[in-house]
């Protein structure tokens, strides 16, 4: 006990002093159920039955809250009968909570006149009690009825459901149980007997693998080791392979490392799939069809529907000022991010493969292979196919993949800025494109330039690894003790992301600041020796942020009619874009006269009645709010339109068999989409000096997937052992407009 009453003898006692005798205990027993059982809101008890049709009874129990524990000694009935919904159901929660009420009122004698012992009766509380109360709250009628709301205070024992003919289920919610000692005891008890059991094992194991690995060392060959990965690659493709198999392998057409596209007779592309060639192609960037169209704004060769300027967030009054100048010179690395990218393809010739679902199993080059420009070189992204930054979708005729974060390193550009740097934090509310920043400037050098970047934070801080928007002005442009507003390029900022813009100067150029008390969500840096100081809470610069603010909701712009010596069958549009979340942006063609959308259709519009259009006219729908749109840049772009060949040949690189060799070897192709009536396909190989002796298959046999699709296995008896080979994969189709796809060719010797 924390406090006790002392008496001395002969002491006049005070009824204060009797009642600390229970306050003091009760006070210790609540700290000792707050800090040793538990402080949250719990019960023991309270167990929940139906006691007929429509009542249901609860038994006494206990609530603790607090380190208070409240009592109810008992049972609680409740009948429902007048509740029941009319039709459907309701969820009903049987709910405590605690309160102190003074109970045992009685008569007692209270002496009035000390002297002469009168007294008189008055009629009192006697005891004060932590009662439990228990109610029910009942929710509303609905097919899939939800909790009814219940107060703060109130704790949630049980769940009942109600029909229409009573009481259909009582569910005791034991996460706001209270869990006994005894519970607790048991339940460490099972752990321990699961961690004696378990331990040997993992170190068992441990060793194991260590012998494993010790023992393995230098035994075995990087050769052999690709050999059972391939085997493992053609298990997982569930199909099976003999088990006297001399060596196998599998090619699922994802990238070309397996193709030998630069071989004389090589016919084909490698796209998701062994494809026709291109018979015709042309490749130029998107611009726009009418250089004056007023709903269009390009900036920095970034393609906007028109907007305005507006002031979104301005810090002041001014107050003091600093000198840029003042502070360490250095030279500042930036490393500057790049849009992100979307990839439309559209057209009869992108039918779906299967393969698709092994990007990232067997190739890490779905991103360099899906979004890169010619001559481009990605930095490692670490993103999977299914992984979280980019969303896909393969449909017949139609295939877009998209990178879903605005900016991204796989490209970056490199800045070296010399100078003194200042920088100013602040929490960006709500999205919007910063299209200018406003300084005030209250003492200007001769001359010096200023340059102005904009990056996301780290920890707090100004991150120059991830800057978004750099700027630089000359001295002309600045102002005196007035706002310049220095235009940027502009960039999409994030609502609920913290952002920072960067100011450095090597020339002897003054701001103006305000204190920090005006601006409490933003941090103004300085760097001295060429690390960023603690965030100067004092002080913060005067600046104004202008935004973007869009004429209307949805724009279309007219781009450049594409076009095709002979006609188009296919659209392959890469673009750079920032497509904000609650914005969208999509692309239409006109076929005679009548707007497609570049999206999933069962027919494609391009080869509608059979022939294919030698123009088409395209258009970019932007879609959003007056706040927040998407962009397109134009100068980055690339559209390809294309028909493909009739006529297709594949070369595989060189098939290594191991040891002496084998003199059988079955070849199993899967053709996708594939047409008796319009296609043909066949399968050879080539062997001997320089791979130049084509080998006919001596048969074959056909397998139909569930799908549809055909699995034709190739058996070549070639008469005599071969160490290497080349497989050679034909097909034809009749029309550029009917194409199919081989999704894999694997192959094991026997």
């Amino acid at each position: 006990m924390e406090r006790r009453v002392k008496f001395q003898d002969r002491m006049d006692i005070d009824p204060k002093d009797f009642n600390n005798l229970q306050d003091f205990v009760q006070a210790s027993l609540d700290h000792i159920v707050a800090d040793g059982i538990s402080p949250d809101r719990k019960f023991a008890g309270f167990e929940v039955a139906q006691s007929n049709t429509v009542s249901i009874e609860v038994d006494p129990g206990r609530l603790y809250s607090n380190g208070m524990v409240y009592v109810r000694d008992t049972a609680f009935t409740k009948n429902f009968a007048a509740n029941l919904p009319v039709a459907t159901k309701k969820h009903v929660l049987v709910v405590i909570y605690g309160q102190e009420i003074d109970t045992d009122e009685g008569a007692r004698e209270f002496i009035i006149n000390e002297e002469s012992g009168q007294a008189e009766s008055a009629t009192v509380a006697q005891e004060r009690t932590r009662q439990c109360a228990i109610n029910t709250m009942i929710g509303a009628e609905s097919p899939d009825p939800l909790d009814p709301m219940i107060d703060a205070g109130a704790l949630a024992v049980a769940r009942i459901v109600l029909t229409t003919n009573g009481v259909a289920s009582v569910e005791m919610l034991v996460d706001n149980k209270l869990p006994s000692v005894a519970d607790l005891d048991g339940r460490v008890g099972d752990l321990e007997i699961f961690q004696q059991q378990l331990g040997p094992k993992v170190q068992s194991i441990d060793a194991d693998i260590a012998n494993l690995k010790e023992s393995s060392r230098g035994n075995v060959s990087q050769a052999a080791y690709g050999r059972v990965l391939s085997r493992v690659a053609v298990l997982e493709s569930a199909a099976g392979v003999p088990a006297e198999a001399v060596d196998s392998a599998v090619d699922f057409f994802l990238d070309t490392d397996r193709s030998n596209l630069a071989h004389a007779n090589s016919n084909c592309k490698v796209q998701e799939g062994i494809r026709f060639a291109d018979a015709n192609n042309s490749t130029k960037p998107l611009a726009l069809f009418n250089p004056l169209d007023s709903g269009a704004k390009i900036v920095g060769g970034v393609l906007f529907p028109a907007f305005t300027r507006e002031k979104r967030l301005t810090v002041g009054p001014r107050q003091s000022e600093i000198q840029v100048s003042g502070l360490t010179y250095a030279t500042t690395e930036m490393v500057q991010k790049t849009m992100s990218r979307t990839r439309v393809r559209y057209g009869p010739e992108f039918t779906v493969c299967t393969n698709a679902g092994w990007w990232g199993a067997v190739t890490d080059q779905y991103v360099p292979r899906t979004f890169t420009h010619n001559g481009e070189t990605f930095e490692n992204l670490g993103v999977t196919w299914d992984g979280p930054a980019h969303g896909w979708v393969r449909v017949r005729q139609y295939w877009k993949d998209v990178y879903e974060e605005p900016y991204w390193a796989a490209v970056t550009v490199g800045h070296s800025v010399p100078g003194a740097q200042i920088a100013e934090t602040f929490l960006n509310a709500n999205d919007m494109w910063l299209e200018a920043i406003g300084l005030i400037f209250t003492k200007l050098a001769p001359t010096g330039t200023v340059t102005i970047a904009v990056c996301d934070t780290i920890r707090g801080m100004p991150d120059l690894e991830s800057v978004i928007s750099v700027t630089t002005v000359d001295r002309p442009a600045l102002a005196l003790n007035a706002e310049t507003v220095i235009p940027i390029q502009p960039v999409f900022l994030q609502g609920g992301k913290r952002y920072a813009f960067v100011v450095i100067t090597s020339a002897d150029h003054w701001l103006a600041t305000t204190g920090g008390v005006n601006f409490p969500q933003g941090t103004f840096f300085t760097v001295i020796d060429g690390a960023y100081q603690q965030g100067d809470g004092t002080k913060d610069l005067c600046f104004t942020l202008y935004a973007a603010k869009f004429a209307q909701s949805r724009a279309t712009i007219q781009l450049e009619t594409l076009q095709l010596d002979g006609g188009m069958a296919a659209i392959d549009i890469l673009t750079d874009n920032v497509r904000p979340g609650s914005s969208d942006l999509t692309f239409e063609i006109q076929i005679a006269g009548v707007w497609y959308p570049l999206a999933p259709t069962e027919q494609a519009a391009l080869g509608v009645g059979g022939s294919i259009p030698p123009t088409v006219p395209i258009r970019a729908v932007f879609t959003g709010t007056p706040s927040v749109m998407p962009c397109l840049r134009l100068t980055n772009s690339t559209c390809k339109v294309s028909r493909p060949k009739t006529t297709l040949t594949h070369i595989s690189d060189v098939q290594t068999l191991p040891g002496v060799g084998s003199d059988e070897i079955v070849v199993i192709c899967r053709y996708e989409y594939f047409d008796a009536a319009h296609h043909t396909a066949t399968t050879k190989l080539r062997t001997g000096a320089g791979y130049n002796t084509v080998v006919a298959a001596s048969g074959h046999t056909d397998a139909i997937a569930e799908d549809g699709s055909i699995v034709r296995s190739w058996l070549f008896a070639l008469g005599a052992p071969v160490t290497s080979f080349v497989v050679q994969n034909e097909a034809t189709t009749d029309s550029e407009l009917l194409t199919f796809h081989y999704a894999y060719r694997k192959h094991y010797a026997i």
